[in-house]
């Protein structure tokens, strides 16, 4: 009978620690979508393909990629800056996702067509130095497998999951994150109103591990019972006077 009650006890210690866990697990989540900053939102094009900017305008639609003609082929690609001042994290969140967003239209590619995105430090302007500025962080294929060489999309939205260098600028405290447009063997235009969406979570209270919470409540409830039956023990040993 005794080691029923033990037996029960220790099962409703490990329920209550159990239910308690779940509760903890849950945690807040704040959504933040930017927009590029006025100042940015333009096409930087090389007409010599000498790595120098030629040209920069600006508009609802950016071009990105190559054009090619009669003795000439220029390079076109895309920035976009974003303020991550506006994000107004509190303390103790983390960033769980961050995805940068455009859409594109009037694609024209080739079957092993790339959209590349390149991250960099940016300053809320547009300088003619990040047209080769950026490190790679993400790309996506153009070809859509419906057809066995070059071909065409009338408008595409492509994601960009950007979260190592996001999470790096705000450790950084940099004020700005810039994003350029990058394809070598396609032509398109993207919109110039692309976001950048972020997820953060509060992690203000840390969650210990179920192994933990479970092997502690064994540890007290085992421990509990081994000191009252060594005492019961002791008791039944001394002599009575």
């Amino acid at each position: 009978m005794k080691n029923l009650y033990r037996q029960v006890a220790v099962g409703s210690v490990c329920t209550a620690l159990s239910f308690v866990l779940v509760v903890n697990k849950e945690a807040e989540a704040a959504v933040f979508t930017l927009r590029p900053t006025r100042t940015t939102g333009y096409t930087f094009g090389d007409l010599n393909q000498d790595g120098l900017v030629d040209t920069i305008f600006g508009g609802a639609s950016l071009s990105v990629g190559i054009r090619s003609g009669a003795g000439y082929r220029h390079e076109y690609r895309a920035l976009y800056e974003f303020n991550l001042t506006n994000l107004s994290l509190a303390p103790n969140t983390t960033i769980s996702s961050a995805i940068f967003g455009v859409r594109a239209n009037n694609i024209s590619y080739e079957r092993f067509s790339r959209l590349n995105t390149y991250g960099y430090i940016g300053n809320g302007q547009t300088d003619v130095s990040d047209f080769e500025a950026g490190q790679y962080l993400n790309g996506q294929l153009l070809y859509n497998g419906t057809d066995d060489g070059s071909g065409s999309n009338s408008s595409r939205i492509f994601n960009f999951n950007v979260l190592p260098f996001i999470s790096q600028r705000i450790e950084n405290n940099d004020t700005f994150a810039g994003f350029s447009l990058r394809s070598d063997d396609a032509y398109l235009t993207a919109n110039q109103d692309a976001s950048l969406t972020i997820i953060t979570v509060d992690a203000s209270e840390p969650v210990p591990e179920p192994t933990t919470i479970l092997g502690s409540a064994l540890a007290l409830s085992l421990g509990g019972w081994l000191k009252r039956k060594k005492s019961s023990q002791q008791n039944k040993t001394t002599p009575q006077h």
